[in-house]
């Protein structure tokens, strides 16, 4: 295996499930010092190749440390979950969304860290506790609303800085259909592009008192099923890609990229997927209109990295995330996921939306939500949140039966994180 990145394979990953030391970090039989770093990141991603090369420039100057980098897969939530009952936590690990509200018992604090004074507060509201502590350093600003395709719109004669009301977003629908284009797309095949619709809009169609209700673990249908109506209106109403159900994530990029597409609700790296088949779409970001309030643009951890506070290695894991957050790897990291680096002073590379997402995060000072699966439903609820908005769209489901569904997971997961 190489000296500085080991990938760890199929006889470790399932060692690590048990808990066994020999994929754990610790002291090397040369006495070499040794960090497990659960990545998240796929295998073969371009966040992974990021990562590695910043380890590499790490080990350079750090000899005598090695670095276990471990590929993310489709059980990363639970093989983590299971390390951490075990009391057998990875050095480092990519917290997903989850730093302050799953794992902050068990990650140490940064807010005191040379370079925290440095982070964007943009993201404070997904990130930090009342006291203004946080647990990971956010390898981007995950700062997103709806991306629109400026050609399509422009062509139905839908200016959207002028939509600021889900009704407003209904008008410019019915212009955008009426020109041939699709309004919204999504992925039957991928159905995460749906959650992420309902996840996106949730937020403002929530009162903050029946917010508070929820964060307490008190599920109301009626307010859900009002939140999902929408959604399920603009399926009956065609304004999704007819070839949903057999679509895939990469056809509705190709949408995008063709112009046949006035609207996605995605995360900023659609843009870089649009991009990849057609370099010249114009693109756009925009605020997610209110049911509650005023506009407002989502934010959250993408990829964001913290330190057990038990690990052996603790302060050599702490001096890899401070490695991290400097400006020349905090662009290389950044750059890979279409967002806005967490560190200021670090240009940032988003391509097609900068313009816009500069308008209104920076000019405007747009308000923002957090993630609304990530503080308000508990662990283990984002399959039935996909499932359940797959089936507004598909016609198999309304959006009372969507929320009794809802009901029932909440109900019998709240409390178990």
């Amino acid at each position: 295996m190489n000296k500085v990145v080991k990938v760890i394979g199929a006889a470790c990953c399932a060692s690590m499930l048990f808990g066994l030391a020999a994929c754990s970090g610790g002291g090397s039989s040369a006495g070499d010092v040794e960090l497990e770093f659960m990545t998240g990141m796929a295998t073969g991603s371009t966040q992974l190749k990021a990562m590695t090369k910043v380890v590499d420039a790490f080990e350079k100057e750090n000899p005598t440390v090695k670095v276990t980098l471990v590929p993310g897969t489709s059980s990363y939530e639970s093989d983590l979950k299971v390390r951490l009952a075990g009391k057998n936590a990875p050095d480092l690990w990519n917290t997903h969304g989850w730093s302050r509200d799953r794992y902050a018992d068990f990650l140490e604090p940064l807010q005191n860290r040379s370079w925290a004074k440095d982070m964007s507060s943009v993201i404070d509201t997904a990130i930090r506790k009342s006291d203004k502590s946080f647990y990971a350093l956010p390898l981007d600003v995950a700062v997103t609303g709806i991306i629109y395709n400026t050609t399509v719109l422009d062509k139905a004669g839908v200016d959207p800085t002028a939509i600021s009301t889900w009704d407003e977003f209904d008008a410019a629908c019915k212009k955008v259909v009426a020109t041939g284009a699709n309004c919204i797309a999504a992925s039957g095949k991928d159905n995460w592009t749906v959650g992420n619709i309902a996840d996106y809009t949730a937020s403002g169609m929530y009162t903050e008192a029946q917010l508070k209700k929820l964060k307490s673990g008190s599920f109301d249908e009626a307010s859900y099923e009002k939140a999902v109506t929408p959604i399920y209106q603009w399926a009956r109403n065609k304004y999704f890609n007819v070839d949903y159900t057999s679509a895939t994530a990469d056809d509705v990029a190709k949408l995008a990229a063709t112009d046949k597409v006035g609207f996605v609700i995605q995360p900023n790296s659609f843009a870089q997927s649009v991009q990849s088949y057609n370099a010249d779409t114009k693109l756009g970001l925009m605020p997610l209109p209110s049911a509650v309030g005023d506009p407002y643009l989502v934010t959250g951890e993408d990829y964001a990295i913290g330190a057990s506070k038990t690990g052996k290695n603790k302060e050599i894991a702490l001096k890899l995330i401070d490695f991290m957050a400097e400006p020349a790897n905090m662009k290389g990291l950044s750059d890979t996921t279409g967002n806005a680096p967490a560190i200021s002073g670090v240009e940032a590379n988003i391509g097609q939306l900068k313009d816009t997402y500069d308008y209104w995060v920076d000019e405007k000072k747009t308000q923002t939500y957090p993630i609304f699966d990530r503080v308000y439903l508990p662990n283990g609820m984002w399959n039935t949140l996909c499932t359940t908005t797959d089936g507004l769209l598909t016609g198999q489901s309304n959006p009372g039966n969507a929320a009794s569904q809802m009901k029932t997971s909440f109900e019998s997961l709240y409390g178990q994180d």
